[in-house]
């Protein structure tokens, strides 16, 4: 089942060899020890308020996340409410038979390798940051782009001293249970009824992920250091520095790909985006309405760059107070 969940929930991601960054230089610009992240926006109805951390990957990997305020906001909570999530309805066996069709799902059709699916000058580009980043990794050539740059930017991302396991997602939920507070997990079920024909049809078919590898080199070649001075800006609780350091990219095409796929739209997923994010707001509401507080984790960037649930939050006449 892993290969199908990498394909379709594969949102949570997101120079030549000689100018390789070794560990040394790294730590000297990532920051370490215990830290307390950012402040909490606040949206309030009445005397009932919502409390939302935003949250950010990757970030520094030598620091500890801990925050005083944040526990006690919690502690004074009544509920959690979790980003939202699809998970798959599949029994043990169906599951078994989907892994074993899933088999190869990574890799590009026809026995094709990246430099027969790539331009020339992007295959070009690969070379030289697959050298950087991954050695003399012949494997990886067989991957579709769209999995081959995953792969790249997560090691690329541990070379810089970053981490995608924060565990700051686990310490909230940690303090939520310590204080008994109720868990709200906004969930899609997935059937995946006509998956295994889906799986089968999408490892025969290109798939158009062109953008979204270009839009990852770009990230690799010009955003690294706003990448770590992005994560030093969370764990330093710096909101307006988080904003201001802009990235190239930040992988919508990549989302794109995914959401468009074929098989994508088979299993009943293509629009599954705008339904968590309904989801998640219903709980929102729900919470707003009925607890004195509550409390809430989503992604930095649905906070500072969409602000498509504190526009909707808005509309409902919840007063929304951001940190600075």
């Amino acid at each position: 089942m892993r290969p199908i969940f990498l394909l379709f929930l594969f949102v949570s991601f997101i120079s030549s060899s000689n100018s390789d960054l070794d560990s040394t230089s790294v730590e000297e610009v990532v920051v370490y020890g215990i830290r307390q992240g950012p402040d909490l926006w606040k949206v309030s109805n009445g005397e009932n308020v919502l409390w939302i951390m935003g949250t950010l990957s990757p970030l520094p990997k030598k620091m500890k996340w801990h925050s005083e305020l944040v526990e006690a906001k919690i502690e004074e909570s009544q509920a959690l409410i979790l980003p939202p999530k699809v998970t798959a309805d599949v029994g043990f066996f169906q599951g078994i038979s989907l892994a074993s069709s899933a088999i190869g799902i990574k890799k590009n059709p026809d026995k094709k390798e990246l430099v027969d699916v790539l331009p020339k000058e992007i295959y070009k580009r690969w070379a030289m940051l697959k050298q950087k980043y991954l050695g003399e990794s012949n494997k990886i050539e067989k991957s579709r782009p769209l999995f081959a740059s995953n792969q790249l930017f997560s090691k690329a991302v541990e070379k810089n001293g970053l981490t995608y396991d924060t565990k700051v997602e686990k310490k909230l939920i940690k303090f939520a249970k310590k204080h008994d507070l109720q868990l709200v997990r906004p969930n899609i079920v997935v059937k995946l009824e006509n998956a295994k024909s889906a799986i089968k049809d999408f490892k025969k078919s290109q798939l158009d992920d062109l953008e979204c590898f270009v839009d990852t080199l770009d990230i690799l070649e010009k955003d690294m250091e706003n990448l770590r001075l992005r994560a030093n800006a969370w764990a330093e609780g710096d909101v307006s520095g988080i904003h201001d350091l802009k990235l190239s990219s930040e992988l919508n095409s990549c989302r794109s790909t995914i959401m468009n796929s074929r098989l994508a739209k088979e299993i009943g997923i293509s629009d599954i985006q705008s339904k968590l994010s309904q989801l998640w707001l219903n709980e929102a509401i729900k919470a707003l309405n009925q607890n004195q507080s509550t409390f809430a984790f989503l992604p930095i960037q649905y906070l500072l760059e969409d602000k498509y649930f504190l526009s909707k939050l808005e509309d409902q006449g919840f007063t929304i107070k951001v940190p600075k």
